[in-house]
């Protein structure tokens, strides 16, 4: 594993993400560096950050309302499921990436 990969993964695990994820993820970015500029230009579009932001948020809340992070998440995009399509392509690299994760 390069630094750089070792590095994002403890990030990635420092946010709350479980080991398994943060290295699936770690590995996709190192074996496909086009993913990681996808993902820096994600970062850079106002809109979309704004959104996730709200979605993060919202999510948050009804955790901590006891609900388990699975449902509230399902939840939560289904309400913005309008907005996450209307910007579809741009998130195509992060959708990628999650569902790279999913086939560990």
């Amino acid at each position: 594993m390069s630094i750089k990969s070792f590095i994002l993964k403890k990030t990635l695990q420092m946010k709350g993400m479980s080991s398994d994820q943060a290295e699936a993820i770690a590995k996709q970015i190192s074996e496909n560096p086009e993913l990681a500029e996808s993902m820096k230009a994600l970062e850079e579009n106002k809109e979309v950050k704004e959104l996730f932001e709200k979605i993060q948020k919202e999510v948050e809340e009804k955790t901590k309302g006891g609900m388990p992070q699975d449902l509230a998440s399902v939840l939560i995009m289904g309400k913005y499921k309008a907005q996450i399509m209307k910007h579809r392509q741009e998130l195509e690299p992060l959708m990628r990436l999650m569902g790279g994760m999913g086939s560990r």
